[in-house]
């Protein structure tokens, strides 16, 4: 069994009442989306507006959920791309990892995407061009971190993305993988979550390659979460204060406000009381 808060106003506390444990809407684990996503419209709205902008092809900044662990900013990134994928982009999932580089992290998804793209219908060959490019960037790590490997029968793009400086190269690959989405007429939504697991050289590489985007106002987004603030990096990549905030906003994920309560016992908690005592009790609870 489990337990649930009621306000109990004849006792001028609350009280524990035991429930079924299947109904229980408690949802444990890391990423595990609450019954309930509610007092998260203003940030979903501002990742709209991005998707929108990017696919466009108006430029617009990246974005950072950031926050304390347990307060949803996997969840609101796994419904970021639940809408991506409602406006049609290809989208790239990812956790960052602290023993697996930015790089070798990346390339298989790219693979994937770079490969799907090159079997849609239509005109050109930038998807190929893309695959040549990715390969000279998996060169490249195999120099510098040895153990890099997977299956791409292709001639390198000599010359593009394999000089082994990850700020130089992750950019160069990211316009050949926007440029072979842009030739099909679709955009790609790259996500990555435990951003902060990266070192200051590959957040660094991220930001640049988001600044190339702009500049050329191609249609690949980043939206990364992570415990991280834009001072801690600023500093950590060492990249000015003026391209940091061109590049990237900032989207701090907290508490809820105490009205988020009140929605969710609107929305339909069965068997609850909806007064404003349960509501408030129900914020105190679960911290929000």
């Amino acid at each position: 069994m489990y337990t649930e808060l009621y306000a109990d106003p004849s006792i001028h506390g609350y009280k524990l009442i035991e429930k079924d444990p299947i109904k229980n809407p408690f949802s444990p684990g890391a990423g595990s989306p609450p019954p309930e996503l509610v007092g998260r419209d203003p940030i979903l709205e501002q990742a709209r507006i991005l998707l929108g902008r990017a696919k466009a092809k108006r430029p617009e900044k990246s974005m950072l959920l950031t926050g304390l662990r347990g307060v949803g900013k996997t969840v609101l990134l796994n419904e970021i791309e639940r809408l991506a994928r409602a406006e049609q982009y290809r989208t790239i999932l990812v956790e960052a990892l602290e023993d697996k580089p930015l790089g070798p992290l990346l390339a298989p998804y790219l693979r994937t995407l770079l490969f799907d793209l090159d079997r849609m219908a239509g005109a050109g060959d930038k998807a190929k061009r893309g695959l040549r490019v990715l390969r000279s960037f998996i060169g490249a790590l195999k120099i510098n971190m040895g153990d890099v490997s997977f299956g791409l029968d292709i001639d390198p793009q000599t010359g593009t993305a394999d000089s082994g400086d990850l700020e130089i190269d992750l950019p160069s690959l990211f316009i050949a993988v926007a440029e072979a989405a842009e030739e099909r007429k679709c955009a790609v939504a790259v996500l990555i979550d435990e951003l902060q697991y990266f070192s200051a050289k590959e957040l660094g590489a991220l930001i640049m390659a988001m600044h190339r985007m702009q500049q050329l106002q191609l249609p690949l987004v980043l939206l990364g979460a992570g415990i991280i603030s834009g001072t801690r990096l600023g500093i950590a990549t060492g990249l000015v204060t003026s391209v940091l905030a061109a590049t990237m906003t900032f989207v701090r994920n907290g508490r809820s406000a105490p009205n988020s309560a009140k929605i969710v016992l609107k929305r339909g908690m069965k068997n609850v009381s909806r007064n404003a005592s349960t509501a408030q009790a129900m914020h105190a609870r679960t911290m929000g």
